[in-house]
């Protein structure tokens, strides 16, 4: 049975860097100068389609982060990944404040999306509450990889899940165009890179005695509370909430 002092450990770990991810996100997109962001636009992100419905896929970044407090059982595999998720963070701050890149005129005017639909609601509630910077890395896309590649090291069924959901993930920020190619290719890449650096040279033991992971319990409660995070915004929608009414 895992000590109580390590769930709290974990917890506290978590909201830190929510804490600090959150904060920093919003405080450089707030204060960046729409006049110094450039676009990395090409022909071939505007050739992929904008699909709204993808943002079902898109959804999975507001829970992914959470997927090793789920699944992760070891306390020192733990704190590898809160290592590399920090590693994440602070590369992707200073990007965003040094190197600003903008999807101002990429992103489809929210105005046309249709408020009694929910999946395009739920667009145009994104578009809302992300402000069109803080593009290059995708630090959501980041995140994705690097949990996927420590669930693999967890246990491998683990990975395949999360691989999934990395790979939704990879095709919603193009299709709902909220990242262009070169922002997911340099968030895979950082992902990946930390994941290398910090989580992947650490051994773990392989004793049943000793286990990495959680039992299914752990990842059926994740898909548990993703359920209820959708279920929480349609019951906004149902509500009426439009917040860009305001």
């Amino acid at each position: 049975m895992i000590r109580l002092p390590e769930r709290r450990e974990k917890l506290a770990l978590v909201v830190m860097l929510l804490i600090v991810w959150v904060s920093g996100y919003y405080t450089i997109a707030l204060t960046t100068d729409p006049r110094a962001a450039r676009s990395l636009g090409t022909p071939l992100d505007a050739a992929i389609p904008f699909v709204p419905a993808t943002i079902y896929l898109y959804a999975w970044v507001y829970t992914a982060m959470l997927y090793p407090l789920f699944t992760v059982r070891c306390i020192r595999l733990f704190r590898r990944v809160a290592m590399a998720y920090s590693l994440v963070i602070a590369v992707s701050l200073v990007a965003f404040r040094l190197f600003p890149v903008t999807s101002l005129g990429f992103r489809p005017d929210p105005r046309l999306l249709q408020d009694h639909n929910f999946h395009e609601w739920g667009v145009r509630l994104n578009f809302f509450l992300d402000p069109p910077f803080n593009l290059f890395p995708s630090l959501h896309l980041s995140i994705a990889t690097l949990v996927a590649l420590t669930a693999w090291k967890a246990r491998p069924a683990y990975g395949a899940m999360a691989t999934l959901i990395t790979s939704g993930i990879a095709v919603a920020v193009l299709t709902l165009k909220q990242h262009y190619l070169a922002d997911g290719v340099a968030g895979i890449a950082l992902g990946t890179a930390s994941y290398g650096l910090l989580v992947h040279p650490l051994r773990v033991s392989r004793l049943r005695t000793d286990p990495v992971a959680y039992g299914w319990t752990g990842p059926t409660s994740y898909l548990g509370f993703h359920t209820l995070v959708i279920l929480g915004l349609y019951l906004l929608y149902r509500s009426g909430v439009r917040p860009w009414e305001s």
